[in-house]
């Protein structure tokens, strides 16, 4: 059926051939018609919009050969091909909305379930005008009154329909032209699980809790993360960056509302998922090299999937730089002992104190009968300052990883009274704090930028003034003095801003005679770390890239060897725990793929997010409701007299009672996005 919008010109019947930027084969990329957030798209009419559109363009092809012919989403719709049934794209989006409806307020569990009986007695041919009626009413109300954010955006996109194309839903009315049901790619998501590197389903974790369910709410977690105590401990919160709630108040602190729902119910977690794994005789065997928060993932998922997976530690125990570089204080070493305990309960193994390069290589394990591997080796190697005096290495001077691990291995430390930290990162935060710990009675840290770029976590920064550390903004160490083979002193010089870097930051540039001595015992840099290559071998065995990080398919995390995989810090350089953990859950995907068919192939999931960003670069989101009026549950802490002294925990978790609180706090902000294609 020919359709027209019935207010703006419109365009040609057929939409523009233009070559794909990726491929430069030619693909439907131009947009025949949309509307999005009230604004509409004529193609060549909106200058305005046309860089919000590339991203559009870019994703023209939802896979290879199937191009995307429209998309309806929570505020809008694009139609990339004129022969898209409206129709029928309309009932399937709102049968989504009408499923995900929690059914706690009436406008949306019945205004939602109306909506698809009238929008499906339109589409079979059997329509009245009257239903037409009633179906804006319906959705205006749905809109307007629904409690969550589902129900309040959800009928955006057929009110758009309604509006400028009526009389396609009138056509079909009169005539009583049936519709037949399509198939449609669909997506039910939400500003903080696409914020998620992992993509937990965030609001449904903190349904269940809000409704007392903690065993449900663990396990809703669990799908995806395996370490939820971990991560409701030290994640740096790209989900609450993303919260809507923030836009009204405060964002729901959905990192503690985990963290209570694991500690609660870790015991049983574990149980109830090994009791789930059952391993065939003839499973697949998969060697993993890590037990770091990647490794974990990816063996606990592949476990899932059926296949037999073996660890390889260089360590003696689990967790990798989450073990020996995060602090007690922070992360206390037995609850990431505990939840590495899933992957054994679940049949794998973990072979200790082997290390890749040293006790074996990538063609051992091949020989051994492995048939994937998944390199998820950390950055052990500690970045140096590259100033005079380094050379001598003196005593009290340590490169901050290795401090670290010393200090969580217990090892003996020549510990200096007037410690100096050189860093802005969480690392540098850590070592700052933990030498105060340790007995230092001064501790300084230095950082060439301001306190608003540190990028190390703002609750760390807090915590460590809290506790005495003097911070110098806008310095930058020049040369460690030594005298007698030990550190006395640090030579810095002061900083300022000039014009911004490739970063986007303003580049620090030093100030001409403004050099001045810290007179310590003890300095330790910590500006960042890298992987040590020489355990792939001399030359390495897997490709690299300039960085000296292993260079993966972007999309499978395949390597330049077939059967070996790599993901976490290997590829990506230093990065956050979630980080690390996704590209876990990722690559299990990716192997289970290879080991089943002998190929790799973007998920669904991946094709609907790429879809979901695009879309999600021309929305400019904002919130009209009205806040609740209970503000964000602050998490007590131990007060710094007691734990200056020691390693015990300084956060302290929610009660039942202030769980309860924030998690009623949330806004469940879904949004459902459909993808039509000519497949």
């Amino acid at each position: 059926m020919a359709w027209m919008p019935s207010g703006p010109p419109w365009v040609p019947r057929r939409a523009r051939q233009t070559p794909n930027r990726r491929t430069g084969e030619e693909t439907l990329a131009d947009i025949v018609f949309g509307i999005w957030d009230g604004q509409t798209v004529h193609p060549g009419k909106d200058a305005l919009w046309t860089p919000k559109l590339t991203p559009l363009q870019d994703v023209a092809e939802y896979e290879p050969g199937n191009p995307i012919q429209a998309i309806m989403g929570w505020d809008g719709f694009f139609v990339f091909d004129p022969s898209v049934d409206l129709v029928d794209m309309a009932r399937a989006y709102m049968e989504v909305v009408q499923r995900e409806s929690c059914g706690k307020c009436v406008p949306c569990r019945m205004g939602t379930r109306v909506a698809v009986d009238l929008l499906t007695r339109i589409a079979d041919g059997k329509g009245s005008e009257e239903d037409l009626h009633t179906l804006r009413r319906v959705a205006c109300l749905v809109r307007d009154a629904s409690m969550c954010e589902l129900g309040h955006t959800g009928m955006n996109g057929v009110l758009y329909l309604l509006e400028h194309y009526e009389g396609v839903f009138r056509e079909s009315i009169v005539q009583g032209v049936r519709h037949p049901r399509r198939s449609y790619h669909t997506k039910v998501t939400a500003p903080c699980i696409e914020a998620c590197p992992e993509r937990l389903d965030i609001p449904a974790y903190i349904d269940t809790i809000r409704s007392g369910r903690y065993t449900d709410s663990l396990s809703i977690i669990q799908e995806k993360n395996p370490l939820a105590s971990v991560c409701g401990r030290v994640c740096v919160r790209f989900c609450e960056f993303a919260c809507r709630r923030g836009m009204l108040d405060d964002p729901v602190n959905i990192k503690h509302l985990k963290r209570f729902v694991s500690d609660v119910e870790l015991e049983a977690a574990v149980k109830k998922q090994a009791k789930q794994v059952s391993l065939s005789p003839d499973a697949k065997r998969v060697a993993i090299i890590g037990a770091g928060p990647a490794g974990i993932t990816a063996a606990y998922h592949l476990l899932r999937k059926g296949h037999r997976v073996e660890i390889f530690e260089a360590m003696d125990e689990p967790g990798g730089m989450a073990t020996y570089g995060i602090p007690d204080y922070r992360l206390p070493r037995q609850v990431l002992r505990n939840e590495a305990q899933v992957v054994l309960e679940m049949g794998g193994r973990i072979h200790y104190n082997q290390r890749l390069g040293q006790d074996f290589t990538l063609k051992d394990l091949r020989d051994r009968g492995f048939e994937a591997i998944f390199l998820a080796v950390g950055c052990w190697v500690g970045m140096r300052l590259g100033i005079p005096g380094e050379e001598l290495e003196p005593k009290g001077y340590y490169v901050g990883v290795d401090f670290l691990r010393h200090v969580n291995r217990r090892d003996p430390l020549d510990m200096g009274t007037k410690v100096v930290v050189v860093g802005g990162g969480n690392v540098a935060m850590d070592c700052s704090r933990s030498s105060l710990r340790m007995g230092a009675n001064e501790v300084h840290l230095v950082y060439r930028r301001t306190k608003a770029e540190m990028p190390a976590d703002k609750v760390e920064i807090h915590e460590a003034e809290e506790e005495g550390v003097h911070f110098h903004f806008l310095t930058n160490p020049t040369r460690l003095l030594v005298e007698d083979g030990r550190v006395v002193g640090l030579e810095c010089i002061r900083m300022e801003l000039g014009e911004p870097d490739s970063s986007g930051r303003r580049r620090p540039v030093p100030v001409e005679g403004s050099e001045f001595v810290i007179e310590c015992d003890m300095v330790l840099p910590a500006i960042g770390q890298k992987m040590d290559v020489r355990c792939l071998g001399d030359p390495p065995v897997l490709k690299l890239t300039r960085w000296n990080t292993v260079e993966v398919n972007p999309d499978t995390l395949q390597t330049s060897m077939e059967c070996v995989f790599a993901g976490g810090d290997c590829v990506s350089g230093p990065a956050t725990l979630i980080e690390a953990m996704a590209a876990g859950f990722r690559v299990s995907h990716s192997i289970d793929q290879y080991l089943r068919h002998g190929r790799v192939e973007l998920t669904e999931e991946e094709r609907m997010s790429r879809v979901l960003r695009a879309v999600s670069a021309v929305d400019e989101d904002m919130v009209d409701r009205l806040a609740r009026g209970v503000q964000r549950i602050q998490i007590p802490t131990r007060s710094v007299q007691e734990r200056v002294d020691d390693f015990e925990e300084v956060e302290m978790g929610l009660t039942p009672e202030d769980a309860l609180l924030e998690a009623d706090r949330c806004l469940r902000c879904y949004r459902i996005l459909l993808v039509a294609t000519a497949k």
